[in-house]
């Protein structure tokens, strides 16, 4: 009997100590661990179960070794890989995390091969060669995806040589002209003073590229010991990059910073200029494999010139470029991320923020205390010379008046606390306008950041309407507001145009129109035909204040030439569309796994605040391919009022019904419930995995 009764008390202490996770209807893996260690396995093991084709892809890509995998077409990406070492500067970053956080990505690591050996057919045969990961690729894919995708990325290097050519005389181009698709977000934080509530609220909402990217995300629950979060990492990741735990939270959009920059150096022979002498480079080569259609393998070879600056990018046609790339020396970024979502108030929010591993992004922060934070993060090269405009164009190489080695520290970055306002926002503008009043830029150096509000002119109007239009905002109100599809630039501009059209079909067709880009809503299509015809951030009659940013940017300088324009734009839509006022939902679709849906939303330069990029053309329907990714709306009450979605779905591996499950809540306007407490979960529950 007593043997029993002490079996059966070691299987229940097994029971609670083995790692847990419960699978709710969504997909989204709610994991309960006894150790935070059991926690980065199973987050590993679900990542490989929900994503694994395309998160072995990743790593594929991040070894530099997707050609070798997959074929030629991988050969450009692995070129930049290599000339960048990131493969041999993972095992660096790897050797220098601190040794508890270095065993978390090591049995991140484990999950995901435990998860492939233990289901051999749930990942495509032409990604298990990657396999067994470890703790280095989780670090080398983040190394990657951050610092040579989102910063330095091959597209990037591409666009500021063809710009160094056509400013020479020959004004010619290499590389194919690309479209500039900065990945961008939303993000706002409620403090007491604006709430209906007197609770702080809190608005997470990237706009990231749609479909198998590195930039995808996946919606986890994490729960440890001193651990309790619900957030998004991308795929590959090991921690959520932007996420709430019970009592904090923070969301995140790509700031202007600028963390790398390109340098023209003056070369002669196997040498360059550096402060009036002639120094050599660094020299190296690799072989890079590169699988043949029969399965046989090429090989080329790469040599890699490196100066004072950094790799050389570009070497051909008499021009010679290097390239620097802030945070390559500081490895902990994952970690930073981690500690992030740890934080239980704001002074450790800013604990996790001083470490200063993570190199760009604001980050918008809010708890349960009635605290607000935003502050334009990252690490920003100390520079002793020029400005914005100076350090966006490919700069001269041969001084150390150019030669940045220092960052500012996190004492420096412009900031908002607790502002007067009672709230932060951004929309990717400049810092300066993250609350009112606004943050003072002459206090700043120039390089910091533009004062020129840029493309993000009608999206920041929308974004400062919505916050400020009345002088409290409940929790539903807000999330209506960010559910928003009003066209702020027609708000602009529609009564000069109206005013200046004659009688037409096209004029009443947009008088008519709702204003919004709602499925069914008819017009729309025509005025954004329209505004891609005119350039209408270029002719405006009243142009923008930023003391008074309501105000200000509005009207037709030239309603002459808008209305030609309106008269192409009609001439257009009847010819693609057989009619003007075709609903905005037959010509924008969303499309994911079996589902293709009308959808709303639109392009940010139309001033949209529910962004959506629809750069993909099937005949005639246009298929979202950037923006409204993982959305969560947070009440930090007593008890905590959550929200969110995912809009493609948690899982991408072909054939799961959570490709396409939440592509409903957005043709709904919806998002769905975040279920944290056991019974909740238990009460939604799709399956149950214990190990």
């Amino acid at each position: 009997m007593r043997t029993l009764l002490l079996c059966s008390i070691l299987a229940a202490s097994s029971a609670v100590a083995a790692p847990e996770i419960l699978w709710d209807k969504y997909g989204v893996p709610h994991i309960f661990a006894a150790t935070r260690e059991q926690m980065f396995y199973a987050h590993g093991w679900a990542q490989a179960q929900a994503q694994g084709d395309l998160l072995l892809l990743l790593y594929g890509e991040s070894r530099g070794r997707a050609a070798e995998y997959w074929g030629p077409s991988h050969l450009d990406l692995d070129r930049w890989v290599q000339l960048n070492d990131v493969p041999e500067r993972a095992k660096t970053w790897y050797a220098a995390q601190d040794p508890t956080f270095r065993k978390y990505m090591d049995e991140f690591a484990r999950g995901i091969n435990d998860f492939a050996s233990a289901h051999p057919d749930a990942i495509a045969a032409q990604y298990r060669v990657v396999l067994p990961v470890t703790g280095v690729d989780v670090v080398g894919h983040s190394l990657r995806a951050v610092h040579y995708m989102y910063m330095g990325s091959l597209e990037r290097m591409r666009r500021e040589v063809n710009a160094a050519l056509r400013s020479r005389e020959q004004a010619r181009t290499i590389f194919p002209e690309i479209p500039d698709i900065t990945p961008g977000s939303n993000t706002w934080a409620i403090g007491p003073p604006r709430s209906a509530s007197g609770n702080p609220m809190l608005i997470i909402n990237p706009h990231l590229a749609w479909g198998d990217t590195f930039y995808r995300y996946m919606e986890v629950h994490l729960v440890g010991p001193g651990y309790d979060l619900y957030g998004a990492p991308q795929i590959g990741f090991p921690t959520p990059v932007v996420g709430f735990n019970r009592r904090t939270g923070w969301g995140r959009t790509v700031n202007t910073i600028d963390t790398v920059d390109f340098y023209q150096l003056t070369v002669k022979g196997d040498q360059y200029e550096f402060d009036g002498h002639f120094h050599p480079f660094e020299q190296a080569s690799k072989v890079l494999k590169i699988k043949q259609p029969d399965g046989s393998f090429a090989e080329e070879k790469l040599e890699i010139l490196r100066s004072v600056q950094g790799p050389v990018v570009y070497n051909e046609k008499g021009l010679t470029v290097a390239m620097r790339v802030a945070g390559l020396d500081r490895p902990k970024m994952l970690e930073q991320w981690f500690r992030m979502g740890e934080a239980q108030n704001l002074t450790q929010f800013k604990d996790a923020l001083k470490m200063m591993a993570v190199p760009m992004w604001n980050a918008n922060y809010a708890d349960a205390d009635g605290h607000i934070m935003m502050v334009f993060d990252g690490l920003v090269p100390k520079r002793s010379t020029g400005d914005v405009k100076f350090w966006s164009t490919v700069v001269a190489g041969n001084t150390s008046k150019t030669m940045w080695t220092e960052y500012h520290s996190f004492d420096d970055l412009p900031k908002s606390i607790d502002p007067p306002s009672g709230f932060n926002q951004n929309v990717n503008e400049p810092p300066w306008f993250m609350t009112q009043p606004l943050l003072d830029s002459s206090k700043y150096p120039p390089y910091w950041s533009s004062t020129d509000i840029g493309a993000s002119l009608f999206r920041a109007k929308r974004s400062l309407r919505l916050l400020t239009e009345g002088p409290k905002i409940s929790y539903q109100q807000m999330l209506a507001n960010k559910l928003s599809t009003r066209v702020e630039m027609a708000d602009a501009v529609l009564p000069d145009l109206l005013k200046a059209a004659p009688d037409s079909e096209a004029k009443r067709v947009l008088a008519n129109w709702d204003r919004s880009t709602e499925t069914t809503s008819r017009g729309a299509v025509l005025f954004k035909t329209f505004a891609d015809k005119y350039r209408i951030e270029a002719h405006l009659r009243v142009q923008f204040d930023p003391q008074h940013p309501l105000d200000s940017a509005y009207g037709l300088a030239d309603p002459a030439a808008a209305v030609k324009a309106l008269a192409a734009a009609a001439e257009e839509c009847q010819k693609k569309y057989g009619k003007l006022d075709i609903p905005w939902g037959e010509v924008n679709r969303y499309a994911s796994g079996n589902a293709d849906l009308p959808a709303d939303g639109g392009p940010p330069r139309l001033g949209i605040f529910r962004t959506i990029d629809f750069g993909k053309t099937v005949g005639n329907r246009n298929y979202a391919t950037h923006g409204e990714t993982f959305v969560c709306a947070i009440e930090f009450a007593a008890k905590q009022n959550a929200q969110c979605s995912l809009s493609y779905g948690n899982f991408s591996q072909p054939g799961s019904i959570h490709l396409e499950d939440q592509l409903p809540l957005m043709v709904e306007k919806k998002l769905h419930p975040v279920w944290r407490d056991r019974k909740e979960i238990e009460a939604n529950l799709e399956k149950r995995e214990k190990f």
